[in-house]
Parts: C-alpha cells; sequence; structure tokens
C-alpha cells in the first residue's frame, strides 16, 4: 500500500524536483520507502512511497520489466498475484522480486489494457510504456483506491492524493464552485470532479490512455443491473453461496507478510468479518473499536461482546471533546477536502494506535450498499404516497418537529421528493435543494445533479436495486471509501474491505430483493449467516453506525468554535455561503430546538478546507 505520481510532459522536460516534492508531501502514506523513475528523454517521470507489506524487503518501485521498456508505479495489492504470477512464468516471463507489483508490469507485456480483467483486489496505478511514449492508468472496480489526475497542456499530472497535483507549478488550488454545490448535497463531491477546478477523479472501474494524440478514458467493469442469475435460487442455497464467496474473499485479504487485524464495531458486518477471521486463522484477532466519554450511545459494550466470544486481542480507544475538536484542521489537509464524516477522526485516531501492532485492518465497509442495510432502503417505496399530501403541510410537520425527531424530518424530507435522483441523494444530505438554494450565493441554479446521469445512462426505475447501485456509484466511493482510504493511510495503515470483492458485489446485484429486506429486516441474508457465529444480541440491535455526539458538543465547548470558524468574514463560506443563513443555522441548534448538526458540520468542513487547503 503506497502513494503513487506522476508527470508526462510532451513539450517540456519534466522537473525531477517536482516528483520530489510530490513524494515528500505523501509521505505519511508510505513511511517505508520511497523511488523516482524519469526516462531518458525526461518526457515523463514517476514517483512512489511505499507502505511494505508484500516482499517487505523486496518489489521496491518505481520497477520496471525485463527490458526496461515498461515502468510502473502502484498502490494497491492484488490477492491473486500468486496464480498470475505462476501463469505468467509459464509464459516465458521473469521475476526479480516476491511481491505483487511486477506481476502487473508483466501482465501488460502479455495482454495490454486487458490485464484488468485479471486482477482480484485494490489498485491505483500507472505504467509508462517507453517504446510508446504512452501513459497507461487505471482504478480497481469498486474505487477502493484514489487516484486523481489535471490535464497539462502539453501532458498529465496525476497523484494519490490531490496535494500530489498542486506540486506541479502549473497546476493551481481553484475552487470548483460545482463541487462546492455538489458537496452540500453529498458532503463530498462525486467523482470525475472534485474540489478544484481541473482536478478530476478517475472513475472506478476505468482506465485512462495519455499520449501524444490527447487523453482517452474507457469503462473496463461495470456492475450488471440487467441479469438476475440466481432469482430463482432457494434462500438456502443463496445463503450458503454468499458465505462461501464472503469466506474466499476474507481468506483473499489475509495474504500479507506484516502483521493484521480489523476494525470492530459491535455492528453486524465487523463482528461477522472478525468471527470469519478468527475461523480461518485459527489466530486471536487483534481488533480495534473506539467510544467516546460521558456519551450514552456506544459501541464498546457490544465490541467487547464479541471480542470476548472470539477471544480477539482486543483495544479500546475512548475519544474525549477536547481530542476531537484538535484534529479537524490536520485531518482536513489530509483529506485535501472537507472531512465528510464525523467518523473520520475516530477512525484516524484507531488507526494511529493499531499502527503500534499492525499494518493491516480489515472492515466492513460496503455491506450495507450492497444488501440493504439503510433504514432508507426499507422505506424509499413511501415516496408515492407522499405526492398526496400539499406542499403546506408538510412544511409545517417539518418546522414542528422537535430535534430529537431529526431522523423522521429527514425521512419526511426525503420522501417528498418524486424525482429519483434528487430523493436518493437527499437520504443522507445535509440540505434539501431549497436549503441550498438560500445558502449558495454565486447562483440559485441548480447544477446537474450526479445522479441523474446514472437514471438516465442506466434507465434506472425506483427498485432497490437501483437505489443500491446508486449508492454503490457516488455515496460507497466518494464519501466512504475516501474516508476510509485517507484515514486509514494517514496513520500509516492498510484498510481491507472484504465485502467489496467484486466477485461478491457482482452476486449481490444478482440475488432478488427478497434476500435483502424481508418484512421490517434489512440485510436478511448476512444475518441469516451471521446467526451461526455471533449472538441475538449483535445481530438484532438496531443499526447504529460510527456515531458521534457533534449534537451536544455544537452546544457546548464547540459552540464559540463553529461561529467564529463558519461565520467569519475571512471564511470561505463568506465567499460561498450566505454568512446570515449558515449563523441562523447555528442559533436554531444552539437554541435547542432543532437538531442541526450535520448541517454544521458540512459547513465548518467547508470553511476549515478553505482556511487550510486553497488560502
Amino acid at each position: 500500500m503506497c502513494g503513487i505520481n506522476g508527470v508526462v510532459d510532451y513539450r517540456n522536460p519534466v522537473d525531477s524536483a517536482i516528483i520530489d516534492n510530490m513524494n515528500a508531501c505523501l509521505r505519511h502514506r508510505g513511511p517505508d520507502g520511497k523511488g523516482r523513475f524519469s526516462s531518458e528523454d525526461r518526457c515523463c517521470a514517476f514517483g512512489h512511497v511505499r507502505l511494505s507489506i508484500i516482499d517487505v524487503e523486496g518489489s521496491a518501485q518505481p520497477l520496471c520489466n525485463e527490458d526496461g521498456k515498461l515502468w510502473l508505479t502502484y498502490n494497491g495489492e492484488i490477492y491473486n498475484y500468486k496464480e498470475l504470477r505462476e501463469k505468467l512464468v509459464d509464459r516465458g516471463h521473469r521475476f526479480t522480486t516476491e511481491g505483487d507489483s511486477e506481476v502487473l508490469v508483466h501482465l501488460y507485456e502479455e495482454y495490454g489494457t486487458e490485464m484488468l480483467q485479471y486482477l482480484y483486489g485494490m489498485f491505483a496505478f500507472a505504467i509508462w510504456d517507453i517504446t510508446q511514449k504512452r501513459l497507461f492508468i487505471a482504478r480497481d472496480r469498486l474505487g477502493i483506491k484514489p487516484l486523481f489526475y489535471a490535464e497539462k497542456s502539453n501532458g498529465l499530472v496525476f497523484s494519490s492524493e490531490q496535494k500530489g497535483i498542486f506540486q506541479d507549478p502549473e497546476i493551481d488550488r481553484e475552487v470548483n464552485r460545482e463541487g462546492v454545490w455538489h458537496y452540500l448535497t453529498f458532503r463530498s463531491v462525486p467523482a470525475p470532479q472534485t474540489l478544484y477546478h481541473g482536478v478530476q477523479k478517475l472513475l472506478p472501474g476505468h482506465y485512462l490512455i495519455c499520449d501524444k494524440n490527447g487523453i482517452k478514458i474507457q469503462k473496463y467493469w461495470d456492475i450488471c443491473l440487467r441479469q438476475r442469475k440466481f432469482s430463482d435460487w432457494s434462500d438456502k442455497d443463496l445463503i450458503a453461496e454468499t458465505e462461501a464467496v464472503l469466506q474466499k474473499s476474507i481468506a483473499r485479504r489475509l495474504i500479507s507478510d506484516v502483521p493484521f487485524g480489523a476494525f470492530l464495531s459491535g455492528g453486524i458486518d465487523s463482528s461477522l468479518i472478525v468471527a470469519l477471521m478468527s475461523k480461518l486463522t485459527g489466530d486471536p484477532v487483534k481488533t480495534y473499536t473506539v467510544g467516546f466519554d460521558n456519551f450514552a450511545s456506544s459501541e464498546t459494550p457490544y465490541a467487547k461482546i464479541v471480542a470476548d466470544l472470539y477471544k480477539t486481542d482486543h483495544h479500546e480507544l475512548i475519544l474525549k471533546e477536547a481530542v476531537f475538536s484538535d484534529y479537524l484542521e490536520q485531518l482536513t489537509v489530509l483529506r485535501d477536502a472537507p472531512l465528510s464524516e464525523p467518523a473520520d477522526i475516530p477512525l484516524y485516531l484507531l488507526s494511529k494506535i493499531a499502527n503500534e501492532k499492525v499494518k493491516i485492518l480489515l472492515s466492513g465497509e460496503g455491506s450495507d450498499e450492497l444488501f440493504a442495510g439503510y433504514p432508507k432502503y426499507q422505506f424509499d417505496h413511501i415516496h408515492r404516497y407522499m405526492k398526496l399530501c400539499p406542499d403546506g403541510l408538510i412544511d409545517f410537520i417539518i418546522d414542528k418537529f422537535p430535534s430529537k425527531y431529526r431522523k423522521i424530518e429527514i425521512a419526511v424530507k426525503s420522501l417528498r421528493e418524486q424525482q429519483s435522483s434528487v430523493r436518493w441523494s437527499q437520504w443522507f444530505s445535509p440540505f434539501t435543494l431549497r436549503e441550498k438554494e438560500t445558502l449558495f450565493l454565486p447562483s440559485s441554479r441548480e447544477f446537474f445533479h450526479p445522479l441523474d446521469y446514472y437514471v438516465k445512462e442506466y434507465k434506472l426505475d425506483n427498485s432497490l436495486q437501483s437505489f443500491l447501485f446508486c449508492d454503490c456509484k457516488v455515496w460507497l466511493p466518494d464519501n466512504l471509501l475516501d474516508r476510509g482510504d485517507r484515514m486509514t493511510m494517514g496513520a500509516s495503515i492498510e484498510g481491507r474491505v472484504p465485502f467489496l470483492d467484486h466477485d461478491l458485489v457482482e452476486l449481490a446485484f444478482n440475488m432478488p430483493d427478497r434476500v435483502k429486506i424481508r418484512g421490517r429486516h434489512r440485510k436478511w441474508i448476512i444475518k441469516q449467516i451471521a446467526s451461526k457465529y455471533l449472538p441475538g444480541q449483535i445481530i438484532n440491535r438496531p443499526k447504529a453506525g460510527f456515531v458521534v455526539p457533534l449534537s451536544q458538543w455544537f452546544r457546548g465547548k464547540m459552540r464559540d468554535y463553529c461561529y467564529d470558524t463558519i461565520c467569519s468574514d475571512e471564511s470561505m463560506p463568506g465567499q460561498l455561503i450566505s454568512l446570515a443563513s449558515a449563523r441562523a443555522i447555528l442559533d436554531v441548534h444552539c437554541s435547542g430546538r432543532k437538531d442541526y448538526s450535520l448541517q454544521i458540520w458540512t459547513l465548518l468542513g467547508l470553511a476549515l478546507w478553505h482556511k487550510s487547503c486553497v488560502k
């Protein structure tokens, strides 16, 4: 697991100092080593910082093939690299290392861009073909590993993080106003856009070719929505198949030459992963969980139940309010964007603690988006009845909701939207379209809605499968996975996500809806599997998520900090956001009448991002 950088310029020689600077600003991603490559004509230069996971003593990067005509810089893990290596050796390829990196170079020699079809894993990599003077960069199917790029006048610059892009003096830190608009909806910016003008994120399941003729982007994998291969399978057979594929996925992600462990929240997904890890390894798993000081809603008691059941080597972090606020600016810089989730900070601090004993942590990310774990999936169909209610009545009801019923208020705001793309994005959105038009200063017009593209391109209907598909395209990669990568890699930890093995993803989207939502039970099939390994109090507990007590913190010691940061005339929201509207949100929240903690968090993140990353 690493950080990668590169510059291609077909007119001006690439200054190697740019690569050195790119490597330096990504040092947190790879503290175990660094490397640089420059082509003889200085048309291309690569950088690499390394977190050693496989072939710890070897596989330094950038690396090349036998004749030095292909050069690679790579971030990720290829879980089936040993099988691929054996096949390549049989076809006459010679290896000088024992890791997975060199497999990619020889695979490209053998198959060209078709190599991507053979890979199991998470990855972002670049290959420079000296003979063709061609750059090939690719990102994994689900977007687990990030890859950013910006076009130059005569080429391209790319990096694992945006801060690497800006080491090239040709690229400016300019705010992308449309990105800000989308951030107010999604708490992150859907790919290919970012918050920076001119900086793009390569879409999951895509690759890019850059040569003297320009840039071409191609999709190589997608979630298939038109087949239901397993629709006639019995429940028993579907449960058995899902468990088998999940076990195989976890087994793949235990391949390592360094110690590993798991995040353990006490929820069903992380608990099931720990249970299956324990079964597969036969050894105590190192587990890590976080709780909050003086806060009733804590995951630690449930995590302890699972830790005791499987006799794990368990570690807890109890987070205090003061520590939380201390890290806001530091982690905003780490992410190159606002912290989209309050859980970013606990995730980073827990990863820092884990780094003392392990280099890899498995997590349960992706299960909810594949198997319908959120309440929104269960209740979205109610939207068809909401059109019977007059808007004035809905507005009156929303206005009268007390603070403690925030989740019901969110549901009503979402369900009133009849357009599927708007409704689906609204469930996790801090602001409605009406609220955004009040907040957003430069223009009240609505930019193109990212989910509209998927609805139209894939001819999506109002089905559960369409809803899950959109979340896997936007919410999962651009919010949850981006957060996971930045916070774990910021602590020099590799995060692995077994639920996002593409075999399991394809299986999930070929299943009938009945095994995802059945009656009042969401994620039914996962609960059936978990019942073999976990007690009922873990399986049947209400979904809590990674809860951070922001509501009370924003009314307490962080109150003045929020006012000073968000409502300052020098803040970025002062240039793009109506300060009067922002102050009104703070006033209502601090009065206790409404819980606007998510809205405040979103605006606070925007202000800190501009202060730390743009100015």
